[in-house]
């Protein structure tokens, strides 16, 4: 599966999952590729912010909705505008988010 994290958050031995291009499109490094510090330093030098890596983390549909109905009994009476509520949502989101970048 692919995750997006941010260039901070990058470590040595992630696999990218897309290439990394600049803004102009022209590809500074390409899928399959495993992070080192010098490449992790040179995309923050090249202000790269975020990357595409693998997770490790795949979920056939049934679990993705195990999941989801997981986080919705775990919040079922928070209010949607409290700060756990918030939370719930946020979670909810991010496991789609998963899903769809699993399609990619």
């Amino acid at each position: 599966m692919k995750k997006c994290v941010s260039i901070n958050d990058a470590v040595e031995g992630m696999i990218l999952t897309k290439p990394v291009t600049n803004d102009k499109g022209m590809v500074l490094c390409s899928k399959g590729t495993s992070l080192n510090e010098s490449l992790i330093k040179r995309f923050k030098e090249m202000q790269i912010s975020v990357l595409y890596i693998e997770s490790g983390i795949e979920m056939t549909e049934e679990e993705f909705i195990q999941e989801k109905d997981k986080i919705k009994k775990r919040f079922l009476n928070i209010k949607s505008d409290s700060i756990l509520g918030k939370l719930k949502i946020s979670l909810l989101k991010n496991l789609e988010e998963q899903k769809e970048t699993n399609k990619e």
